[in-house]
């Protein structure tokens, strides 16, 4: 490789184009991060979007950011070498959003998502801008679209809401037991203690579509519960 082709891929102009594919990225990411969310899940847009940069950053190292070395005829590099190394990093950030709790596993959708994420960072990276926007877009359609019917496919379908609880020690867990005793699965998303209140978020699974209408009507048979959000 001469020395021009080297420059060429160092100039402010092609620097200018590296920095639209982070950007592109960045959006991509943000948009799968706002579904997640939405749904009250613990990565949300900032660590979709820092996963679909930092992947398309590394991406564009790999490709463009060793033609100097790459002048010298006795050196050979495999530039697919730090994108598969990528992939392997995700996989240890996405295991950290994993959870088991009283025997079910929570998290698993949103590590996927943020793998494939890094994915899309990396096509993005690699100049492939169609690819990585129909991803993103089919990855939505999945998350969006398709979010009750594949539910309802598998069998497990939930009903996701915040109660406000009296302070009394033993209310948040008196208020998941009688969910229990209802012959739902439930799980616990965060509790916060208040000075007049415990704040409890839940997800609970049915075989059939748990209503918001049923849930409030559970609320309103508990003396704890002070208010509901759906």
């Amino acid at each position: 490789m001469n020395l021009n082709a080297m420059i060429a891929h160092f100039t402010p102009q092609v620097q200018l184009i590296y920095l639209v594919r982070i950007f592109a990225a960045a959006v991509m990411g943000g948009l799968v991060g706002l579904e997640r969310s939405h749904r009250q899940k613990n990565a949300g847009i900032r660590t979709h979007i820092i996963v679909a940069m930092g992947a398309s950053l590394v991406m564009i190292v790999s490709k463009y950011g060793f033609f100097d070395v790459l002048a010298n005829p006795s050196i050979g590099l495999d530039p697919s070498r730090i994108a598969s190394n990528v992939v392997t990093g995700i996989s240890f950030l996405g295991a950290g959003v994993i959870f088991v709790r009283r025997g079910s596993t929570k998290g698993l959708t949103t590590a996927a998502g943020i793998w494939t994420t890094a994915g899309i960072g990396m096509a993005i990276g690699a100049g492939m801008y169609l690819l990585g926007a129909l991803a993103t877009i089919l990855m939505l359609l999945v998350q969006l679209v398709f979010h009750g019917p594949l539910q309802r496919l598998e069998g497990n379908l939930s009903e996701t809401f915040t109660v406000e609880l009296r302070p009394q020690a033993n209310a948040a867990s008196a208020f998941v037991e009688l969910l229990r005793s209802k012959g739902f699965d439930v799980t616990v998303q965060s509790f916060e203690k208040k000075a007049n209140a415990q704040v409890l978020r839940v997800e609970v699974f049915g075989k059939s579509q748990p209503s918001g209408d049923q849930m409030l009507a559970f609320c309103e048979a508990d003396p704890n519960v002070l208010a509901f959000k759906n």
